[in-house]
């Protein structure tokens, strides 16, 4: 019964995040706007507290909303989907588009991990540790769709984790492109959620150590294998056996 629940608030909340950002890109939440009290904003969608709480802190972590303290929740007032909608007609079309995005990543999260290797509060590892968890809780049970949600939530966390709002926001940008890639790899890719499960928990042990070094190896090595396993997959796509 208690899975039955936490799978159950895992889906509304993932639910309320695309409702959310919807709603921001149609301009019926403006940059600036304070949404309603977190009550009020549960009944208005339907959904528990703690469900809503999730959410609100997945569009955070995106720079899609802010949360002040004793003020209230506003919705970001230079927000990544805005810089998105120049990028959304690339979205992994094309090969090249794919390999690019990798290009990108190979750079930026690799920078991102040494940061967060050096940067990361206690708070900050026990949340990637509790991500690694679900993650291999996720692949056991075969569940690939929340083992994504969880592999792009441990990418933004360790954005998060590094401290450096510029980098951050590249990551943020690129978010979207990011969730489809990751998906699509998932699925289609034999083995991918296997090795991204070991290469995140090699890349959480570094973090914790404080492991500057380590960590960005171990983040170039996850993308560079992503990148090998891609080529390889369009390969065989190209020329099956």
């Amino acid at each position: 019964m208690w899975d039955v629940m936490v799978i159950r608030r895992e889906v509304l909340s993932s639910s309320l995040v695309k409702e959310i950002q919807r709603r921001i890109s149609t301009h019926e939440f403006r940059p600036g706007d304070k949404l309603p009290p977190q009550d009020e904003l549960a009944a208005m969608f339907g959904v528990s507290r703690t469900a809503l709480r999730e959410a609100l802190k997945q569009l955070a972590l995106m720079g899609l909303v802010e949360m002040k303290h004793g003020k209230g929740t506003f919705i970001g007032s230079s927000t990544p989907s805005q810089l998105l909608e120049s990028l959304s007609p690339l979205l992994l079309m094309d090969r090249e588009t794919t390999f690019e995005l990798l290009e990108a990543r190979l750079f930026i999260e690799s920078a991102l991990a040494s940061l967060a290797a050096k940067k990361a509060s206690q708070k900050d590892i026990v949340e990637l540790g509790t991500l690694v968890q679900g993650m291999k809780k996720d692949l056991n049970q075969g569940d690939i769709e929340a083992f994504s949600e969880k592999d792009l939530e441990f990418h933004l966390l360790i954005a998060n984790a590094s401290r450096n709002r510029v980098l951050t926001r590249i990551l943020q940008t690129i978010r979207d492109m990011l969730h489809q890639f990751i998906g699509e790899a998932l699925t289609l890719i034999p083995g991918m959620a296997k090795s991204a499960l070991n290469y995140h928990g090699k890349i959480l042990q570094a973090i914790e150590q404080h492991d500057v070094q380590g960590a960005e190896n171990h983040m170039r090595n996850h993308i560079l294998h992503i990148q090998k396993s891609t080529r390889k997959h369009y390969a065989l796509r190209n020329h099956p056996k």
